[in-house]
């Protein structure tokens, strides 16, 4: 629940509940803790609190270093999942710059396997890019992005679809931007045709 209250940008409620699953889970192994102190740190960067913010992805990847090799616990948190954490807390506090680099690193760390994961993950990362002005950069990770949300149906990647095609039409004078729309309408014609 606490996931799903960051998703929706409820900060208070998303750390209140990242705490009392913590809580309620004391004797965790520590691929589980370190998911519950990443779900804190991000909980707590989105009410400001830097201090717990940071002290929480410490202990986030403190709990991931004493994990063995199965990846087993909660959808198997690992170096992908952490790195993911690091992004929206470096954003949440106002650190795009750094959050672009995290989640470029959550990235290289993803297996090639997991589609739905990478579709998400470029959909912020493209986001935060667009935001920060690096608009190349954006249309490289977009267009990553559109590879395998082609072949997907997937709620997530929908609405970053949607934020694709508003930053194409917001600003579609440069080739790179240009060539990224006519793609986006194609992929528009083929899902709108399934």
């Amino acid at each position: 629940m606490a996931l799903q209250a960051s998703n929706l940008g409820y900060g208070t409620k998303a750390l209140e509940l990242a705490d009392s699953a913590a809580e309620a889970a004391p004797s965790a192994g520590p691929r589980l803790v370190a998911f519950l102190r990443g779900q804190q740190a991000h909980g707590a960067a989105m009410v400001k609190d830097r201090r717990q913010a940071f002290a929480r992805l410490r202990e986030t990847e403190d709990a991931l270093s004493r994990a063995d090799g199965r990846n087993d616990a909660v959808g198997g948190y690992d170096r992908t999942a952490y790195e993911f954490h690091v992004s929206h807390v470096l954003a949440e506090l106002g650190d795009l710059p750094g959050s672009i680099q995290a989640m470029q690193r959550s990235n290289r760390a993803r297996p090639a396997a997991e589609r739905q994961g990478r579709v998400h993950a470029n959909g912020i990362l493209a986001t935060r890019q667009w935001q920060l002005g690096h608009i190349e950069a954006a249309c490289a990770t977009w267009d990553t992005f559109l590879n395998d949300y082609a072949a997907l149906s997937t709620a997530r990647g929908d609405e970053h679809f949607a934020t694709l095609r508003a930053h194409v039409k917001a600003q579609p004078g440069t080739r790179a931007v240009r060539q990224l729309g006519e793609r986006v309408q194609a992929i528009a014609t083929q899902k709108a045709a399934a």
